[in-house]
Protein backbone atom coordinates (compact mmCIF):
# COMPACT_ATOMS: atom_id res chain seq x y z
CA UNK A 1 0.00 0.00 0.00
CA UNK A 2 1.63 3.51 -1.42
CA UNK A 3 2.00 6.09 0.84
CA UNK A 4 -0.78 8.09 -1.22
CA UNK A 5 -3.30 5.54 -0.22
CA UNK A 6 -2.64 5.60 3.39
CA UNK A 7 -3.01 9.51 3.81
CA UNK A 8 -6.29 8.74 1.25
CA UNK A 9 -7.82 6.53 3.63
CA UNK A 10 -6.92 8.29 7.34
CA UNK A 11 -8.13 11.50 5.79
CA UNK A 12 -11.54 9.41 4.78
CA UNK A 13 -11.73 8.36 8.33
CA UNK A 14 -11.22 11.22 9.98
CA UNK A 15 -14.02 12.67 7.87
CA UNK A 16 -16.16 10.23 8.76
CA UNK A 17 -15.62 11.09 12.61
CA UNK A 18 -16.06 14.65 11.43
CA UNK A 19 -19.54 13.69 10.02
CA UNK A 20 -20.82 11.28 12.63
CA UNK A 21 -20.01 13.72 15.38
CA UNK A 22 -21.50 16.54 13.38
CA UNK A 23 -24.89 14.47 13.14
CA UNK A 24 -25.07 13.34 16.72
CA UNK A 25 -24.08 16.99 17.55
CA UNK A 26 -27.11 18.34 16.24
CA UNK A 27 -29.46 17.10 19.04
CA UNK A 28 -26.92 16.43 21.82
CA UNK A 29 -28.40 18.99 23.94
CA UNK A 30 -31.82 17.03 23.44
CA UNK A 31 -30.19 14.15 23.71
CA UNK A 32 -28.39 15.20 27.48
CA UNK A 33 -31.82 16.36 28.42
CA UNK A 34 -33.43 13.07 27.63
CA UNK A 35 -30.82 10.91 28.65
CA UNK A 36 -30.89 8.53 25.36
CA UNK A 37 -28.38 7.49 23.25
CA UNK A 38 -27.68 5.27 20.57
CA UNK A 39 -25.27 2.83 19.83
CA UNK A 40 -24.31 5.06 17.25
CA UNK A 41 -23.64 8.04 19.66
CA UNK A 42 -21.41 5.59 21.60
CA UNK A 43 -19.40 4.99 18.19
CA UNK A 44 -19.45 8.30 17.43
CA UNK A 45 -18.32 9.44 20.43
CA UNK A 46 -15.38 6.67 20.81
CA UNK A 47 -14.24 7.49 17.33
CA UNK A 48 -13.97 11.25 18.05
CA UNK A 49 -12.18 10.67 21.51
CA UNK A 50 -9.52 8.67 19.62
CA UNK A 51 -8.70 10.97 16.88
CA UNK A 52 -8.87 14.33 18.93
CA UNK A 53 -8.01 13.03 22.31
CA UNK A 54 -5.09 15.61 21.65
CA UNK A 55 -6.82 18.58 22.07
CA UNK A 56 -7.11 18.14 25.46
CA UNK A 57 -3.10 19.13 25.85
CA UNK A 58 -4.26 23.17 24.52
CA UNK A 59 -8.00 23.16 26.40
CA UNK A 60 -6.50 22.15 29.78
CA UNK A 61 -3.06 24.76 29.07
CA UNK A 62 -6.22 27.44 28.69
CA UNK A 63 -7.56 26.65 31.62
CA UNK A 64 -4.64 26.23 33.92
CA UNK A 65 -4.00 29.56 32.62
CA UNK A 66 -7.28 30.99 32.87
CA UNK A 67 -7.85 29.52 36.74
CA UNK A 68 -4.05 30.42 38.15
CA UNK A 69 -0.95 31.87 35.43
CA UNK A 70 0.68 31.33 32.61
CA UNK A 71 3.52 29.22 34.60
CA UNK A 72 0.78 27.18 35.45
CA UNK A 73 -0.93 26.30 32.44
CA UNK A 74 2.81 25.98 30.94
CA UNK A 75 3.34 23.18 33.51
CA UNK A 76 0.47 22.40 35.38
CA UNK A 77 -1.54 22.36 32.66
CA UNK A 78 0.61 20.27 29.78
CA UNK A 79 0.73 17.45 32.64
CA UNK A 80 -3.55 17.66 33.44
CA UNK A 81 -3.91 17.91 29.20
CA UNK A 82 -1.56 14.73 28.81
CA UNK A 83 -3.33 12.66 31.38
CA UNK A 84 -7.01 14.04 30.20
CA UNK A 85 -5.90 13.13 26.53
CA UNK A 86 -4.43 9.50 27.65
CA UNK A 87 -8.02 8.74 29.48
CA UNK A 88 -10.21 10.71 26.86
CA UNK A 89 -8.43 8.13 24.14
CA UNK A 90 -8.40 5.25 26.35
CA UNK A 91 -12.23 5.45 26.91
CA UNK A 92 -12.50 6.26 23.37
CA UNK A 93 -11.43 2.86 22.44
CA UNK A 94 -13.85 1.54 24.98
CA UNK A 95 -16.72 2.66 23.41
CA UNK A 96 -15.09 2.26 20.25
CA UNK A 97 -14.71 -1.93 21.09
CA UNK A 98 -18.21 -2.17 23.25
CA UNK A 99 -20.82 0.15 21.00
CA UNK A 100 -22.99 -2.81 20.46
CA UNK A 101 -23.16 -3.14 24.45
CA UNK A 102 -26.01 -0.40 26.31
CA UNK A 103 -23.55 -0.53 29.24
CA UNK A 104 -23.46 1.94 30.62
CA UNK A 105 -26.89 3.06 31.48
CA UNK A 106 -28.00 2.59 27.83
CA UNK A 107 -25.06 4.14 25.99
CA UNK A 108 -24.64 7.00 28.26
CA UNK A 109 -20.91 8.60 27.78
CA UNK A 110 -18.36 7.27 30.31
CA UNK A 111 -16.68 10.78 30.56
CA UNK A 112 -18.35 14.30 30.81
CA UNK A 113 -18.50 15.86 28.16
CA UNK A 114 -18.77 13.33 25.99
CA UNK A 115 -17.07 14.90 23.15
CA UNK A 116 -14.11 16.97 24.13
CA UNK A 117 -15.09 20.12 22.33
CA UNK A 118 -18.51 20.33 24.34
CA UNK A 119 -17.22 22.16 27.43
CA UNK A 120 -14.29 23.78 28.73
CA UNK A 121 -13.25 20.87 31.13
CA UNK A 122 -13.97 17.68 31.93
CA UNK A 123 -15.11 15.21 34.63
CA UNK A 124 -15.78 11.76 35.29
CA UNK A 125 -18.89 10.14 35.88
Amino acid sequence: MGHGRVRRLIASGLVGVFLASGMTGVTADAREREQTYTAGDKISRGLANVFLGFIEIPRNIHNTTAEDSILAGWTVGIGKGLGWMALRMLVGVYEVVTFPIEEPNHYAPVLEPGFVWDAPGPRVK
